[in-house]
């Protein structure tokens, strides 16, 4: 009886690992999302200048997302991220209506560049976020083309 008892026991434990390691991946205060796939270059990440294209508000959209997945942040830094996400999505839709809202674009500058002194991120992710604020900022010059 008792090894019928841990052999059950072992296989309940067994089928339960990949419920767990799905929930983890869509359950709650997971950050994911469709950022930070691989581009089919050997797995790598495409972010950090050599990816910039064109438009660099999803570009730095996209670099945030990676770096703010990855980091280890308490609250105030995480909230410097999320304010910083949200108001370059406010911007990119207004953009898109044809207003450029610099409000939101230098709400989003004044978050990055706390993030960009923040100490709990490496050196190179505080690196790549300066230079999406320099991007940035080389667009605010440009609001006379809106």
């Amino acid at each position: 009886m008792g090894k019928h008892l841990l052999l059950t026991m072992a296989m309940a434990a067994a089928m339960a690992m990949p419920a767990v390691a799905q929930w983890r991946n869509d359950g709650p205060g997971y950050r994911g999302g469709g950022y930070g796939r691989d581009n089919g270059r050997d797995g790598r990440y495409d972010y950090g200048r050599q990816g910039m294209r064109g438009n660099p508000v999803p570009a730095a959209m996209r670099d945030l997302e990676m770096i703010f997945r990855r980091a280890r942040v308490d609250n105030h830094e995480a909230n410097h991220f999320r304010r910083a996400l949200q108001e370059l999505d406010d911007f990119n839709r207004n953009a898109a209506r044809g207003r450029f809202d610099r409000g939101s674009l230098n709400s989003a500058l004044d978050n990055m560049g706390d993030l960009a002194r923040a100490d709990q991120l490496h050196p190179r992710d505080r690196q790549i976020i300066r230079a999406r604020m320099d991007d940035l900022r080389r667009l605010r010059g440009y609001d006379d083309r809106w």
